[in-house]
């Protein structure tokens, strides 16, 4: 399953031509995997609110951005707001 397609990281990222389709491929299906990761078990047939592949836009925006984790400044794995709209779709057990 994937919460955004090439296509759209494409046209938020603003990234023209082909050049860099397969690095930015790799932070498409490296965002979808882990958003995917945070939700549990999803229904065949679920489709994603636009809330979650803004959050998906949103954290292949940040690792296109900062392709290296070593850089002076705030290190964070995820945009903040990314990682609050996940927590609210989360699927919780205790």
């Amino acid at each position: 399953m994937e919460l955004i397609t090439l296509a759209q990281f494409k046209e938020h990222a603003r990234i023209d031509g082909t050049d860099e389709d397969a690095a930015a491929q790799l932070k498409c299906d490296a965002a979808n995997a882990y958003v995917l990761s945070f939700l549990g078990t999803l229904p065949v047939d679920w489709v994603a609110p636009d809330e979650l592949v803004q959050a998906t836009l949103l954290i292949a925006s940040h690792w296109w951005e900062h392709r290296e984790s070593t850089f002076a400044g705030n290190l964070i794995d995820i945009p903040l707001d990314a990682s609050e709209i996940i927590a609210n779709h989360r699927e919780w057990a205790f």
